[in-house]
């Protein structure tokens, strides 16, 4: 995995200070993020697109499910298009390096076939499978006919079922499906979503789509889930827009950076502190 100061765009050179650390310059006594316009509840539907409209000139855009997906398949369609790649290809390249387009176009141009062993991208397979009419899996080594065996473009052959017990158990223990790679032991070629959508029972290809997507959040430092209770939108925050105050279509209103509860104009570290000294006073207390 890259580390973080690799995933910021070369283009957006005054990242560097905003993502280090030092937030000196983000808070200020300006009124120019006044939240007050929501503060009835719920935005009705009919006002929504005024309000992400307004959001976006204060310095980020709170992000829908809708929107997300639609970026994640635009970021998709970028490297797929750029590198002639496969969607599938292009969607591991991405996962690899955090849903960061540049940093995708910079390395791969810089060296593929580097880009290629340490994604698990093969032009060819490695294993050259024979064309007898029955071939052996290499998990249970029981014979099957050759349409009972699948392979990954590394070419190792297992049956259907192991495949599906391997992808189900995957699955089944969290997010990390996202980097599956060959169930060969000695073998790290990337499982994509193409043998998920093949093998995979529907309620495990729903799971993989959901972590794949929380993944295009997660993975990205300038983008965070709001932290209210059952909130399913997201915000981009973009630099110097002033402050870290943003708010939630939701109507909650938090930090972008240490997603406490806006603190203007104190600083994160404060708060943190503030925070760290309160449970301390309390368990003390309790104890």
């Amino acid at each position: 995995m890259e580390s973080e100061d690799d995933m910021i765009d070369d283009s957006l050179s005054i990242d560097d200070d905003f993502y280090s650390g030092d937030f000196s310059d983000y808070y200020d006594d300006s009124d120019d993020n006044d939240n007050g316009y929501y503060s009835d509840g719920l935005i009705e539907d009919d006002d929504q697109d005024a309000v992400f409209s307004r959001r976006n000139q204060q310095g980020y855009i709170v992000l829908r499910e809708e929107d997300i997906k639609q970026r994640q398949e635009d970021d998709i369609s970028k490297v797929s298009t750029v590198l002639s790649l496969s969607r599938v290809y292009a969607a591991i390249l991405l996962r690899h390096y955090n849903w960061n387009v540049s940093k995708v176009h910079d390395e791969w141009f810089a060296d593929e076939e580097g880009v290629r062993q340490s994604v698990g991208l093969l032009e060819r397979p490695v294993v050259q499978v024979s064309n007898a009419g029955e071939l052996t899996c290499g998990i249970c080594f029981e014979s099957f006919p050759r349409d009972n065996i699948t392979s990954a473009t590394c070419g190792h052959p297992f049956c259907q079922t192991c495949w599906r017990g391997y992808i189900c158990t995957t699955i089944n223990d969290g997010p990390g499906c996202l980097s599956m790679r060959c169930p060969d032991p000695s073998c790290h070629v990337a499982v994509g979503q193409d043998m998920i959508d093949k093998l995979a029972t529907c309620e495990e290809k729903e799971k993989y789509s959901h972590y794949l997507l929380r993944s295009y959040i997660e993975d990205n430092r300038k983008t965070k889930w709001c932290p209210a209770p059952g909130c399913e939108y997201a915000i981009e925050f973009a630099v110097g827009c002033g402050n870290f105050d943003v708010s939630c279509i939701c109507s909650r209103s938090f930090c972008w950076n240490c997603i406490e509860e806006v603190h203007r104009p104190v600083d994160c570290d404060t708060v943190a502190k503030w925070i760290l000294k309160n449970g301390a006073e309390s368990e003390n207390m309790n104890w």
